[in-house]
């Protein structure tokens, strides 16, 4: 990627049929994880007595941004590519696969810090359950996407 933006972050999707792009998230939001009561009381209670119920799936909603990279010397051998195709494409076909999302390196950072991470690796396996996508004036593709983290 040609640029990093504002605070950095890094996010690269690659697909179950091994398609990887790359862009810059803006910011995103991550929840999940609340739990409903389950009332169990019965006639015998005292007072109400409830249990936690199953947590709800966690979602992580993406701002991205990504450019149209220009063609090289010889548009023929190395054409422009809009890297937002492969994500797109991605979304359409089997809108599941895995998750990186990482604080690049800087003067300040010296080491990339990865966010996400399931335990067992550095990424997380997701389904995309919705997304959006917009193009400005000069060439930058911006949208959102929200995927839903497999447990």
């Amino acid at each position: 990627m040609a640029f990093l933006l504002g605070n950095k972050l890094q996010g690269s999707f690659t697909s179950a049929s091994s398609v990887t792009t790359v862009f810059a998230i803006t910011g995103f939001s991550h929840s999940g994880g609340d739990r409903p009561e389950i009332d169990i009381t019965t006639g015998s209670s005292t007072r109400r007595q409830v249990l936690a119920g199953l947590a709800s799936p966690e979602e992580m909603t993406l701002s991205v941004k990504y450019e149209v990279q220009a063609a090289g010397d010889d548009p023929e051998i190395d054409p422009a590519v809009d890297v937002g195709v492969d994500l797109r494409a991605a979304l359409e076909e089997c809108a599941s696969g895995t998750l990186l999302i990482k604080l690049n390196a800087s003067s300040d950072c010296g080491t990339a810090r990865i966010y996400l991470n399931n335990g067992s690796g550095l990424t997380a396996n997701v389904d995309a359950v919705s997304w959006n996508f917009s193009t400005e004036l000069d060439g930058i593709m911006e949208g959102e996407v929200t995927f839903r983290v497999r447990h």
